[in-house]
């Protein structure tokens, strides 16, 4: 089979590699479609480090082969894959948050290969915990990429009562601010601001037609003043980070107003992760500080469903299909905003 492997940091190419064979409780799935990430990059770049040569964890496809002792999964069958695998056993495990594993979660992708390649193995471990999810024929394979980031979305804004929400303010105008920011208009946020520092990435979200209220340049606007005049200096709901610069938090507090909600969506750079906050405006204005990492099956099935139903558009989010052995053509489009390029997936 085709498979984009790391070779070393920074260098990818399209080998021929042996198609798995599925052992005991494994399924070889046959990729139908896998799409770029921003972890993606990082981990191409040589600064977020995997153990694996073959990555990618935004995976649809269909059972080519199953393994002896698997139950209740069907050949021929199309199913999106749940990227983290928790330890099965820990308080958090149970409660099924495999995401917040108290041993640490293993991933598709980061500890597995993953699916920028014609077949993925999945192992035992994943089939066991319900990793694969299964979708409707009706559902496009490049849009049933998206279940899994979004997914993640719906975790992160489930600390948030977002059908309380007048006004929500996401930082990133990247694929994941946008989702972020669908969904809290899904779920009844009244007005939704997105921010960024590149108008090219602006300007793509507005030609695309997507109903955000404000899309706002904060290179060129100052944000805390825009904030003011925009709610008679009483500040917005929620706040979402969906950026990886630390210093928009305790900008983003700034703009909260009483018992206000932020989510630190993203996660910083390991190097640097440190920052001031002034905890007083925390205490005094009673605000609600929320994480969020990454998600587990029931976020995988609300994602998956608003998608199938439509109430989220995905195919309108997708700009651009590349092959497999164009794979190194669509990193390279997805790391400058000039280029027009929203959510890019691989068809292998």
């Amino acid at each position: 089979m085709k498979a984009a492997v790391i070779k070393k940091r920074g260098v990818i190419e399209i080998e021929r590699v042996p198609v798995p064979e599925p052992g005991n409780g494994e399924v070889l799935l046959k990729v139908e479609a896998c799409a770029l990430c921003g972890t993606d990059q990082r981990v191409l770049a040589g600064e977020k480090h995997v153990d694996v040569p073959i990555i990618g964890h935004e995976i649809i496809g269909s059972i080519a082969e199953i393994g002896q002792s698997v139950k209740n999964l069907k050949a021929s069958r199309r199913y999106v894959v749940q990227t983290v695998i928790g330890c099965g056993k820990c308080p958090m495990c149970l409660r099924h948050r495999e995401n917040l594993c108290e041993k640490g979660f293993v991933a598709m992708g980061y500890q597995f290969n993953g699916g920028f390649a014609e077949y993925v193995l999945i192992p035992k471990v994943a089939v066991d915990q319900g990793c694969l999810i299964p979708v409707p024929d009706s559902l496009p394979a490049d849009v049933g990429t998206l279940i899994e980031p979004l997914s993640c979305c719906v975790n992160g804004m489930n600390y948030i009562p977002l059908a309380d929400m007048e006004h929500v303010i996401v930082f990133g105008g990247g694929i994941i601010g946008v989702l972020n920011g669908l969904f809290a208009k899904n779920r009844g946020a009244r007005k939704v601001t997105i921010v960024d520092i590149s108008q090219e990435r602006l300007d793509l979200l507005r030609k695309l037609a997507l109903p955000f209220d404000n899309l706002v340049n904060s290179s060129v606007i100052d944000i805390e003043n825009w904030v003011k005049k925009e709610t008679g200096e009483s500040g917005v709901d929620a706040v979402i980070i969906a950026a990886s610069v630390k210093s928009l938090v305790p900008q983003a507090i700034r703009l909260l107003k009483r018992s206000g909600h932020l989510s630190v969506f993203a996660g910083m750079p390991k190097s640097d992760p440190v920052i001031q906050l002034d905890l007083n405006k925390i205490h005094y204005l009673e605000l609600n500080l929320h994480g969020a990492n990454s998600s587990s099956y029931a976020e995988y099935l609300t994602a998956r469903d608003l998608l199938v139903s439509g109430q989220i558009d995905g195919q309108s989010l997708i700009t651009h299909h590349f092959a497999l052995d164009d794979f190194n053509k669509a990193v390279s489009l997805q790391k400058d905003p000039a280029q027009g390029a929203l959510k890019i997936v691989i068809i292998p």
